[in-house]
């Protein structure tokens, strides 16, 4: 989880590529659902369109569905999106059980640097991660990630919390 440009896909992606997670991002199933071109950036306003509520409790739903097929397959899984709102958060508890919070941060002119940069599936901006930090609602149980670190830092810091959670290894449901 994590603000836009915090680097919770560049987390997820070592997850998914350095310890065999299977990797549900939120950009790719909304853009799934609306039926839209992976490639193609849409330009709406902050929680507009295929941004607004209904869309996003749309793609939390379909997130944890696919979520629960990798657990009850004995797979690992992680779900890469903003997690902005506590309901969002208490959505995946209540479907999945016990999961593992990881947020994502940088400093805001890295973020902002790596938005102005992005070439990517995502279509958040400098003013939609402005606007997310109005309405982000903080985590009370989540361990931080500092994504300014190098991949094989973030990588080492990655494996020591699977081990502490009995994740790395064999395939274990979250």
């Amino acid at each position: 989880m994590g603000l836009s440009g915090s680097g919770k896909s560049f987390v997820a992606r070592i997850l998914h590529e350095e310890f065999g997670f299977e990797w549900i991002r939120s950009d790719t199933i909304r853009k799934e659902l609306a039926q839209i071109d992976q490639k193609q950036h849409i330009k709406v306003g902050f929680g507009e369109g295929i941004y607004s509520e209904d869309w996003t409790k749309r793609v939390y739903h379909e997130m944890i569905k696919r979520a629960k097929v990798l657990k009850d397959a004995g797979k690992h899984g992680v779900i890469d999106a903003t997690f902005l709102k506590k309901w969002q958060r208490n959505m995946v508890k209540e479907h999945l059980g016990d999961v593992l919070f990881l947020m994502a941060f940088a400093d805001e002119e890295e973020i902002k640097r790596r938005l102005s940069q992005r070439e990517d599936i995502s279509d958040a901006d400098w003013n939609i991660y402005l606007k997310q930090k109005e309405v982000f609602e903080p985590p009370e149980d989540v361990l931080l990630i500092n994504t300014q670190k190098s991949r094989e830092e973030i990588k080492a810091e990655l494996k020591k919390i699977l081990q502490r959670y009995g994740l790395e290894g064999s395939p274990k449901p979250y």
